[in-house]
């Protein structure tokens, strides 16, 4: 459930992505272990493409929150996927 062409914020890169089940596996694996807060965050901004406002309507929470479980989210992400690069 996780395209190439949703990649964020420099996670990782279409070209170290490009549909290789391993590394989409290891995308998953890791939006798995954020906090549901946090992967929420970072869905409905990268995946959905809302803007904090509307993300803020949809969760009741705060522009600011959001802004930092999405950073959150993609420093832990960063983190998580540090290796997939090798791969």
């Amino acid at each position: 459930w996780f395209a190439p062409e949703d990649a964020a914020d420099g996670v990782l890169s279409t070209e170290q992505i490009d549909g290789d089940p391993l590394v989409l596996d290891r995308i998953e694996a890791a939006l798995a272990r954020l906090t549901p807060e946090l992967r929420e965050a970072f869905l409905l901004k990268h995946m959905d493409e809302m803007s904090y406002d509307e993300m803020a309507v949809v969760t009741g929470a705060r522009v600011s929150a959001l802004k930092m479980r999405v950073k959150r989210a993609i420093e832990q992400l960063r983190e998580q996927l540090e290796g997939v690069r090798d791969v």
